[in-house]
């Protein structure tokens, strides 16, 4: 008996230390030292008399991990960017994507005018829960990760997919004067229509993705020209540097005898209108071509009329997204202003899907003197009829030291955001680095404020965007900032860690699945 009564009193007081500790280190903002310390009794007292957690201590724990981010400073803003370059027009922003093959909602039917090659997989047809995930990630999801990047212009989301308070929170740690104003459109009581008349009234549109509605407003760049240059075939133009491509016939074609079954390998397939390297194909061995030809054939059944074909560059330095802007053209297109904006090294799944980016921000000035004259040649096509961010994919030849552009996005990059925060991550916290990407977790979209607090308190992780896409299961884009690239590394594993630990109904942290880890 008394065993028993010395083993509670051991855990009653242990519990209690670092619950005060926790209390006077938020009093006096010293939150690391409280976290260290709760810690460091948990690896102190025995395992076997720590079972469930107290509702004190996850209180206390929850109280830490509830504090308020820290500021983020952009190094511009997109609205900014008009500004600079000669755009004095009111804007309003439609940042979502366009979908050919899906039905996104009731009142966001697929686009028939500027068709899209999304993957074959996705079908208005399909009920199934991957379907329901995807149309969450693209009414919230892939249109939130620009948000902070966007400055003060009008932009619209959609409610419910975006609640005013989670748009909030993300936005928060912003000046006021970067930030972006948010027009909410109720899919559910609203009709789109008469509230984007309504939205954009006096205002320039400027997109992501051209849409047949567009056709009726004030654009900045009219919706058929953005088509235009966001096809692979605009890459044949002659004054773009590529490398060796072609179009290859689809329709009619017998694929058994095309050129895809018969080129020699090494090469490359790009369907004509994707992104995030989607619809293209890396051809090193026969079994990668049949691979192609099999999805091939599905586009063929879809319609698509043709492919990319083009040469399969050796490299053995990063591939880069090289961003920048392009200005209003002023008296002659000569005098517009394009200027860079960073450039990033793209990461890519085994399957060949972007992953993210990663970007060095000591290295920029010489990767613009580099790359200046690719930019300034791309930059030549667009001037008089396009205003706005812009993104080309550049490879460096190994054998021939050629600098190549193999992709042209004229629109808003994976790689937005982290361009603009090299005063918050390097000047302001000697880290040079930073990396952009996406992770999976159980639990609610707000969870990840309070799993990765530490990070976030320090300013190390910024949260992008935090999505829901299914109950209790949830997507959130982060970017985060390391002195290497070993240490970044270690975040993301860290991040990862703490991502995939359980969370209890209340959404706090569950140590009954383990001891807690020191590694912060």
């Amino acid at each position: 008996m008394s065993v028993k009564t010395n083993k509670t009193n051991i855990l009653r007081y242990g519990l209690l230390f670092p619950i005060v500790l926790i209390f006077f280190s938020i009093k006096n903002e010293v939150f690391i030292v409280g976290r260290f310390l709760s810690l460091l009794v948990f690896e102190i007292i025995p395992g076997g008399l720590i079972t469930q957690p107290t509702s004190k201590l996850s209180t206390a724990l929850s109280l830490f991990d509830a504090q308020k981010s820290p500021s983020i400073t952009l190094d511009n803003t997109l609205a900014g960017l008009f500004r600079e370059h000669g755009v004095s027009d009111s804007i309003v922003l439609d940042i979502y994507n366009g979908y050919t093959h899906v039905d996104i909602h009731p009142q966001i039917l697929r686009e028939t005018v500027y068709i899209q090659d999304e993957d074959v997989g996705f079908s208005s047809n399909h009920t199934d829960e991957g379907l329901e995930r995807f149309r969450t990630l693209v009414l919230a999801y892939k249109t939130v990760k620009f948000l902070l990047g966007i400055g003060p212009i009008d932009v619209y989301l959609y409610r419910p997919a975006n609640l005013p308070a989670n748009i909030d929170r993300l936005l928060s740690p912003l000046p006021a004067n970067q930030r972006p104003q948010i027009h909410y459109i109720d899919l559910n009581k609203h009709n789109v229509q008469d509230e984007l008349r309504r939205v954009t009234r006096g205002k320039k549109l400027w997109y992501y993705r051209p849409k047949s509605y567009m056709l009726e407003y004030d654009t900045l760049v009219h919706p058929d020209f953005a088509y235009e240059i966001n096809d692979k075939r605009f890459l044949l133009h002659p004054t773009i540097p590529t490398p060796d491509l072609q179009m290859a016939p689809l329709q009619g074609e017998d694929l058994s005898a095309s050129v895809l079954s018969t080129r020699p390998l090494p090469f490359v397939v790009k369907l004509r209108r994707c992104s995030g390297s989607r619809g293209t194909w890396i051809v090193t061995r026969e079994d990668q071509r049949q691979e192609m030809l099999t999805a091939m054939a599905e586009y063929q059944d879809r319609g698509v009329p043709d492919v990319q074909i083009s040469e399969f560059i050796h490299s053995t330095r990063p591939h880069y997204s090289v961003n920048f802007f392009v200005g209003a053209a002023g008296p002659s297109n000569a005098s517009s202003t394009v200027t860079f904006l960073g450039a990033t090294e793209q990461l890519f799944t085994q399957s060949g899907r972007w992953a993210g980016a990663v970007i060095d921000y000591r290295s920029q000035k010489q990767i613009q003197e580099q790359l200046m004259d690719t930019i300034n040649a791309v930059a030549r096509t667009l001037i008089g009829s396009y205003v706005g961010w812009a993104g080309i994919d550049v490879i460096i030849d190994a054998h021939s030291n050629r600098t190549v552009v193999v992709d042209l996005n004229a629109r808003l990059t994976g790689g937005f955001v982290v361009c603009l925060l090299s005063n918050h991550f390097m000047k302001e916290r000697g880290l040079p680095l930073a990396q952009a990407q996406s992770f999976h977790y159980e639990g609610k979209s707000p969870d990840v404020y309070t799993l990765l607090a530490p990070f976030i308190s320090k300013g190390q992780v910024i949260v992008a965007a935090a999505t829901e896409s299914l109950p209790n299961n949830s997507t959130a884009q982060l970017i985060f900032g390391g002195r290497t690239r070993e240490e970044l590394f270690s975040i993301k594993a860290a991040i990862q860690e703490r991502l995939s630990r359980c969370l209890d109904r209340h959404g706090m942290i569950d140590y009954s699945i383990g001891r807690p880890s020191m590694s912060i």
